[in-house]
């Protein structure tokens, strides 16, 4: 096999790797933050709001956070 085309197909290999590896990485590790936030709070919502405070929603109450 040519050395340059062995390197071209590596190269694309790699990349559709790397791509793939973000998009799934990415939309996977917002879920689990979600989820781990709600678990250590006991929550069964959350909220951000416009100003940035954030608000976790318990089986009793609503509260804030930061």
């Amino acid at each position: 096999m040519d050395p340059i085309l062995h390197t071209i197909i590596a190269t694309g290999l790699m990349y559709i790797s790397y791509l793939t590896g973000r998009h799934f990485g990415r939309s996977e590790g917002h879920k689990d933050i979600i989820e781990t936030i709600l678990e250590v709070f006991n929550a069964t919502g959350m909220e951000i709001n416009e100003d940035g405070d954030f608000f976790v929603t318990t089986e009793k109450e609503t509260r804030k956070v930061n």
